[in-house]
């Protein structure tokens, strides 16, 4: 597991036996091979002798607006190297601060309000403020030493249409916030391990940043676009906990039986941030689905993707892919995670409510959309 202390100038970790991490110091970024635990940025000075630093690169400075394809990176959550394949602008809808309230830190007691018992939720209806999100391509070797905490990989429907309730997966590529990132430079020509890193990147010391996309990229993100494109960005605290939801429209697919009823498939991702001083554990979730055509389904299970993840104060944050298909154009979905304390109690943090629309189905039947396009409810 890789857990990242940071601030602007140093990055700590706590890691598995014979693990590696990123560690950026004021000017350079080094590679981290360990062969005892480092608790804290303490333990690693007072303990040389058990570590070996492998420079990788120049940090650079941080910046508000969005970086561009070809930046290198280093996830300040995750630990992992990677590189910017494509930024976007998306609307965030927080619902704390819809409400105007500021939600604590940290919870003083267990509550336990089911999914049942609240009114239905609405999609938001403001317009959202602007964020910036990334696709990046993942250093294979990183991502599997986080896979406790992240569980990366895009997914999308196969160009066969013929083939049905089948999805393929590109493993090693995922998503960042704009202030997961911290960009550094390397005059290395292959400095990622991603079999899709040479196809998708190119090399030239004579620009900044020094690596760029390729034609093979742009083509394929003009192919993939709409499945790609990060529009929406939801979230909710409740009890310490933070949930953010992006979904991604993969396509639809007429049934096999059926030339007129279509199938929409959605790709959603799940980040889990654990904001208070005690370690946490997704036990279950609780999903609500409500669809246009007035049906509301619901789903329940143990854990989220096959796993029940921990949630440390010292690697607080969980990242997903999953997906849901759904026979209309227009629906959302909201829902619950429980989580149990190391003392036995359990709290339920809330799903924020997130839109399932096709673009343009709500304007060409009376509804709004936001300024991304999205439309809401």
């Amino acid at each position: 597991m890789i857990g990242l202390i940071t601030n602007d100038h140093v990055l700590a970790a706590t890691l598995s036996n014979s693990a590696e991490v990123s560690v950026m110091l004021p000017r350079q970024i080094f590679r981290l091979r360990r062969f005892t635990p480092i608790i804290s940025l303490l333990r690693l000075m007072s303990a040389p002798s058990s570590l070996c630093l492998v420079p990788i690169g120049q940090a650079q400075p941080l910046q508000e607006s969005s970086y561009e394809p070809g930046q290198l990176i280093l996830h300040r959550h995750f630990g992992c190297r990677g590189v910017i394949l494509q930024s976007w602008s998306a609307r965030l809808f927080d619902k704390n601060l819809a409400l105007g309230a500021d939600p604590p830190a940290k919870s003083t007691q267990a509550t336990h309000q089911t999914i049942e018992e609240g009114p239905m939720p609405q999609p938001p209806s403001e317009s959202g403020r602007s964020v910036y999100g990334y696709t990046v391509l993942l250093d294979s070797q990183d991502a599997a030493l986080c896979n406790s905490s992240l569980v990366p990989g895009i997914s999308f429907l196969p160009d066969d249409e013929g083939l049905f309730n089948t999805i393929y997966m590109m493993t090693g590529m995922d998503y960042a916030f704009h202030d997961d990132i911290i960009p550094y430079t390397s005059n290395n020509v292959l400095p990622l391990k991603n079999e899709y890193f040479e196809e998708f990147i190119r090399f030239d010391p004579n620009r900044e940043p020094r690596f760029c996309p390729t034609d093979r990229l742009q083509r394929w993100l003009e192919t993939r676009q709409s499945s790609l494109e990060m529009k929406t960005v939801h979230r909710e605290t409740t009890e310490g906990v933070r949930v953010t939801v992006v979904p991604f429209l993969m396509g639809q697919r007429k049934f096999r039986y059926s030339e007129k009823t279509q199938n929409y498939y959605w790709r959603y991702l799940i980040r889990l941030e654990n904001l208070t001083d005690e370690c946490l554990q997704l036990r279950e979730r609780f999903w609500k689905l409500f669809s246009i055509n007035g049906s509301l389904e619901s789903v329940s299970g143990k854990g989220v993707v096959g796993v029940q993840p921990l949630l440390p104060v010292q690697s607080p944050i969980f990242q997903y892919h999953s997906h849901v298909q759904v026979p209309v154009p227009w629906a959302h979905m909201w829902g619950q995670f429980r989580l149990e304390k190391r003392n036995g109690t359990t709290v339920d943090v809330k799903i924020p409510v997130f839109p399932l629309c096709v673009n343009g189905f709500q304007e060409d039947h009376g509804g709004g959309t936001t300024d991304s396009g999205d439309t809401t409810k």
